[in-house]
């Protein structure tokens, strides 16, 4: 009487233990899709930016002004241009509207052989161009700074320095733009004193992407540029999926470069808006 009393016991026992299992594999799958979920409309864009981020390299050249951020601790990194001086009444192209450049690529192009490279931009280098080179690596965090004795400030800001419709969508938005779930475009060529919000979305559906492109035309004023990811925040079963402010600044009037290079790939989103009464702004963005 015993022995079956112990034997029903032991398997009510195995029996709610594999129930148990059973429920917690369950909720653990729920949670898993939950997890997996895409942006929502209702998703907070917070104000805050997330990552760490320093100054890397400064470099002026020939009316062209690059800086180099580097972001968190992994491979993020933003590269900034402005033209300065005869490139900028000249209306130049930008160095870094060329997607075949990676930040080294265009670090080497712009300084002289003899300057080591900062160890930040050097990893973005394929190992062909980083032998080729032939340039040392900078392994201390140290702030290379190369300026221009010929550098002029904007003689423009009292202006409003205009590109016009026609010249941004054609010269700078390659127009006319073909988007692709792979290479999501958007040309804002009309001056806009509202804000601006681009996703890595087509074809109804959300694009996990890494690299971000941005020029910026400000016509007066101050308009500020914000990247955002799409991304985990911390560690199972506390953790959602949301909206981080990766990296953000502010450009006044001129023409501006960002790029935002990543090898991690999610959804990603550009949010620009004044930060001043005045002055507008026509803008590109690309994900790719």
């Amino acid at each position: 009487m015993k022995n079956r009393f112990l034997k029903t016991v032991i398997i009510v026992i195995v029996l709610s233990i594999g129930f148990i299992a059973c429920e917690k594999e369950e909720v653990v799958e729920q949670q898993q899709i939950v997890l997996n979920e895409e942006p929502t409309k209702d998703a907070v864009l917070p104000t805050d930016v997330s990552m760490h981020s320093r100054l890397v390299a400064k470099v002026q050249k020939q009316g062209h002004e690059f800086s180099f951020i580097a972001l968190g601790e992994e491979d993020d990194i933003v590269v900034i241009e402005r033209l300065y001086g005869d490139a900028f009444s000249n209306q130049e192209k930008g160095v870094i509207k060329n997607e075949e450049l990676t930040p080294f690529d265009v670090f080497v192009q712009v300084t002289d052989n003899n300057i080591e490279v900062p160890d930040r931009i050097a990893k973005t280098a394929s190992k062909e161009a980083l032998k080729a080179s032939n340039r040392q690596i900078q392994k201390f965090e140290k702030q290379v700074e190369i300026l221009d004795a010929n550098y002029v400030e904007l003689n423009q800001k009292a202006a409003c320095y205009d590109v016009g419709a026609t010249n941004f969508r054609n010269t700078y938005c390659y127009a006319p733009v073909s988007s692709t779930p792979s290479n999501i475009e958007f040309c804002d060529e009309g001056a806009r004193t509202s804000a601006l919000t681009r996703e890595s979305y087509f074809g109804g559906s959300w694009r996990e992407l890494d690299d971000t492109r941005t020029w910026t035309n400000v016509i007066c004023g101050r308009v500020r540029v914000q990247f955002y990811a799409w991304e985990k925040d911390g560690i199972w079963p506390w953790s959602d999926y949301k909206w981080f402010l990766k990296y953000q600044v502010d450009f006044d009037n001129g023409i501006w470069y960002a790029n935002y290079l990543t090898s991690s790939n999610t959804e990603r989103k550009v949010v620009r808006k004044r930060t001043s009464g005045t002055g507008s702004y026509r803008s590109y963005t690309r994900f790719h």
